[in-house]
């Protein structure tokens, strides 16, 4: 089977995911309909919780393919004819587009499996959007023997027009974590401070050394972002509360930088608040996701499969992107490469970009996630 023959199919797959989002760790219906299909094409797969790992030839050598299934809270607003008939969900992040590929391609491997001298494992992986994400969950599976020698992956991306990809060698994701903490004083009256301790005060001091962090404590070369997104502490205007509740993220392409920020926080915001006579206390669960780094070869190796596919100028030499993706803790236990697909409609010169309720990449770019996913795998084994 050619990937000509599925495309159509594969169109059919994403529309029937389309439709019927789910959230993460609830990927049930998603993953009966995945099984049923390898189930068709006499696939075998093993489920994991939601998730699912379908294994294609044979052998000791082994590589895998990933896509994520699960959808986000989002109220669509695409008006697209197959959009989504769950009220509140939708696949706003090309989930849906990843799966249709990712099954398109094991359909026409098992069609070509006498060409493999190996095993491709197919991965379906729950909860790429909830943190501590799903491919935690799946990676001791996905190391049982054969354990895979090379990892593969791909993300939609509004920002490239179908017929391109997009791959940086490296770095290219950013890490993810959560600022989660509390800061908690003394309840006093507003007109009375000096009876009290204030949080609010404190935090305000915190919020303002954090941004010190990126600019004095890190090497300029290596990109960091701090943003505070979200402070709740009192309820009027003339009582100072016991307690202020803080959220926020942390970004960075270097994973020494990464656990050094942390060390930091935790340890410059205890003195900070005894400072102001309240007292620190941060969540021990802020632990996200690591930088994705790419293994060099392996984008040689991509990048050289997608020039002959695509050709070369339509292959892109990407910079640092400040989006998390848990495909970065498969990456810290077995080499491999991820890349962004171009899906941007050739007419438009721009689109909705990701986590947008009018978010509605270009279908076509299935067949070239396809034919990647499938040259790769081929071409591994040769």
């Amino acid at each position: 089977m050619s990937v000509e023959d599925i495309f159509p199919l594969a169109v059919e797959f994403r529309r029937h995911f389309h439709q019927h989002p789910e959230f993460a760790m609830q990927e049930v219906e998603t993953q009966r309909y995945i099984t049923e299909v390898l189930d068709k094409y006499g696939i075998v797969y093993r489920t994991v919780g939601t998730g699912v790992i379908a294994m294609i030839g044979q052998g000791e050598k082994c590589v895998a393919i990933r896509a994520d299934m699960d959808a986000l809270k989002v109220t669509e607003e695409t008006g697209l004819p197959f959009c989504s008939l769950t009220p509140g969900m939708m696949h706003a992040c090309g989930h849906d587009m990843h799966m249709a590929m990712v099954l398109g391609a094991a359909v026409v491997l098992k069609s070509r499996e006498q060409e493999l001298n190996g095993m491709v494992k197919v991965i379906f992986q729950p909860s790429e959007e909830k943190r501590p994400g799903g491919a935690r969950l799946l990676l001791p599976e996905l190391l049982k023997a054969p354990v895979p020698q090379a990892i593969f992956g791909q993300h939609v991306f509004p920002n490239l027009p179908t017929g391109t990809i997009g791959i940086r060698s490296g770095a290219f994701f950013a890490s993810s974590d959560n600022i989660i903490f509390s800061v908690e004083g003394k309840g006093t009256h507003a007109a009375m401070p000096h009876m009290g301790s204030d949080p609010i005060l404190a935090t305000a001091c915190l919020i303002q050394f954090y941004q010190t962090l990126v600019t004095k404590f890190r090497d300029p070369l290596i990109p960091a972002v701090i943003s505070i997104t979200s402070v709740h502490g009192g309820t009027c205007n003339n009582v100072i509360p016991d307690k202020v509740e803080v959220l926020g993220t942390v970004r960075t392409h270097d994973n020494t930088l990464r656990y050094r920020l942390f060390e930091l926080i935790e340890q410059k915001s205890k003195e900070i608040c005894e400072l102001y006579g309240c007292t620190f206390t941060m969540d021990k669960t802020w632990n996200g996701l690591p930088v994705l780094v790419n293994d060099e070869q392996l984008t040689k190796f991509v990048t050289n499969n997608a020039t002959e596919l695509l050709g070369e100028d339509r292959v892109i030499s990407m910079k640092h992107l400040t989006l998390g993706e848990d495909f970065a803790i498969y990456l810290e236990k077995i080499p491999g490469a991820f890349w962004v697909l171009g899906v941007r409609p050739p007419e438009q010169e721009n689109m909705p970009p990701l986590h947008n309720p009018k978010m509605s990449p270009d279908e076509n770019a299935i067949k070239i996630g396809i034919a990647l996913m499938v040259k790769n795998c081929l071409q591994y084994f040769i």
